[in-house]
C-alpha cells in the first residue's frame, strides 16, 4: 500500500505536525507501507530517512508577500507582537499563519495533486493539512486525518473566515463549508492522538490512539535533577520566556534546559539553551516540564511521569489542553499575566514537592501508551 502524508506547514515555530509526521511516516514504513511525504522546508522542517519529499510552499503569515514575511515575523517573534494576539480557533491559526490564503491554497492544492498524480497514492493522510483533504477529494482518492477536540468545527469556528476556502472549493466544483475546520469531517477515518479522558470526542469515525510515540516502560526511576522547558511560539515571547526562567531558577539544584529556535545557545551555571533538545531522553531524568500546553509536549511529559507547569497563554488549543491535564491533577495552568520568577518558582516548588502530580501524570502516560498508538492508524488504514 502506498501513503502520501501530507503536514500543516508554518512560519512559525510549532513542533506538533512536523514530530507527529515524522512518527506517521516510521510507523507507516515498519508496517510496510510505501510511504511519501508532501512537505513545505519550513523552520520545523528535517529530513526523513527513506522517504521522499514532494515539493509544498510555506504559507505566509495573513497571506503577505514573502519577501516582507520573512523579515518582519521573525522579528515580530523575539519581539513579543506576535505574542498580543489572541485566538479563539483553530480556523484563526490556519488564518493568521497563511494557510487560508487563496493565493497560497491554490498553489498548495496543486502542489498536493501533482505528488498524488506520480507518487499515485492508496491513500492521503491529512496531518492538519486542508490542502491535502482538498486535493485528495478533487482526485478521489481515500483520506485519513489526524483531529484533536478543541480544533473541531463544534468545539469553536468562526464562520466570516471561510470566504477564501468557499472561493477555491466553488472553483474546484466542491461543496461549500460554513467553516474551514468542517473539511476535517471528509476524513474517511480520523485519528486522536490522546485519550477520551483528555479529549471527549464521541464521532464514530474517530479512532483513539493515545501517544503515537514508543515509550519503554521502566520500573527503575532514575535520578530527577531537570528541568526542561519549551514554550513554542505564542504569547510568551523567547526573550521574557529567557528572563522569567533564569530568575526563577539560577543557582538552584536544578539543572534547566530551554529549548527554543529563536535563542542564542548558551551555557550559564545550570541554566542551558539550544535550538533544540533531545527532550525524550531527558524527561526520564526531569522533575518538571515547563511549557506551553501544546499536545505533544503535554502528551511528551505525561509518557515520562512528568508533572507539567502549562502556559498556554491566549492560544484556546493550548488552553484546552492544559485545562485538561490540571483538571486530571498532573499539572497547573499558570496564566500569562501571572509568568513571573515568583509565580514560576513558588508554583514549581509547589508541584515537586507533592507526590500527587507525578503519580497523576504517571496514571495518564500509562492510559496514553495502552491506548496502542500508531498501531491502532496502521490497522484501520490496512483494513
Amino acid at each position: 500500500m502506498r501513503i502520501l502524508l501530507v503536514p500543516m506547514s508554518a512560519m512559525a515555530e510549532t513542533s506538533g505536525p512536523s514530530s507527529r509526521c515524522r512518527l506517521l511516516a516510521e510507523g507507516f514504513k515498519k508496517a510496510g507501507m510505501e510511504t511519501a511525504t508532501c512537505r513545505a522546508k519550513d523552520v520545523n522542517f528535517a529530513a526523513i530517512d527513506g522517504v521522499y519529499n514532494y515539493h509544498l510552499d510555506t504559507p505566509m503569515p495573513f497571506g503577505l508577500p514573502k519577501v516582507i514575511a520573512s523579515r518582519s515575523f521573525p522579528i515580530a517573534q523575539k519581539l513579543g507582537i506576535t505574542s498580543k494576539k489572541t485566538v479563539n480557533s483553530f480556523d484563526e491559526v490556519l488564518w493568521f499563519t497563511g494557510n487560508l490564503d487563496h493565493r497560497y491554497l491554490k498553489k498548495s492544492v496543486d502542489s498536493v495533486r501533482k505528488a498524488i498524480r506520480d507518487f499515485r497514492p492508496d491513500a492521503v493522510y491529512s496531518e492538519f493539512n486542508i490542502s491535502a483533504i482538498i486535493a485528495s477529494k478533487i482526485e478521489q482518492v481515500p483520506l485519513y486525518a489526524t483531529v484533536s477536540y478543541p480544533t473541531m468545527y463544534e468545539y469553536a469556528h468562526r464562520t466570516e473566515l471561510a470566504k477564501s476556502i468557499n472561493m477555491l472549493l466553488s472553483e474546484y466544483g466542491l461543496q461549500n463549508v460554513d467553516s474551514v475546520l468542517q473539511l476535517f469531517d471528509l476524513a474517511d477515518k480520523s485519528f486522536c492522538p490522546s485519550i477520551k479522558k483528555l479529549e471527549p470526542i464521541t464521532k464514530t469515525n474517530v479512532f483513539f490512539c493515545g501517544a503515537l510515540k514508543s515509550v519503554s516502560v521502566s520500573e527503575q526511576s532514575s535520578a530527577r535533577d531537570k528541568i526542561l522547558v519549551y514554550m513554542g511560539s505564542g504569547t510568551i515571547s523567547p526573550k521574557k520566556m529567557l528572563n522569567v526562567i533564569k530568575n526563577a531558577f539560577s543557582e538552584s539544584r536544578y539543572h534547566v534546559y530551554i529549548a527554543s529556535a529563536s535563542l542564542k545557545e548558551a551555557a550559564e551555571d545550570n541554566i542551558h539553551i539550544a535550538k533544540r533538545w533531545d527532550f525524550g531522553a531527558m524527561l526520564d531524568e526531569a522533575v518538571l516540564y515547563i511549557n506551553h500546553g501544546g499536545q505533544n509536549s503535554i502528551v511528551d511529559g505525561l509518557l515520562h511521569k512528568v508533572p507539567q507547569i502549562m502556559v498556554p497563554g491566549k492560544v484556546f488549543e493550548r488552553k484546552y489542553n492544559a485545562g485538561s491535564v490540571a483538571e486530571n491533577k498532573a499539572g497547573v495552568v499558570v496564566n500569562e499575566k501571572d509568568f513571573n520568577a515568583a509565580c514560576i518558582r513558588d508554583t514549581a516548588e509547589r508541584i515537586i514537592s507533592s507526590e500527587e502530580f507525578s503519580e497523576n501524570a504517571a496514571a495518564l502516560g500509562r492510559e496514553l501508551i495502552e491506548a496502542g498508538g500508531i498501531s491502532v492508524i496502521t490497522k484501520e488504514i490496512l483494513i
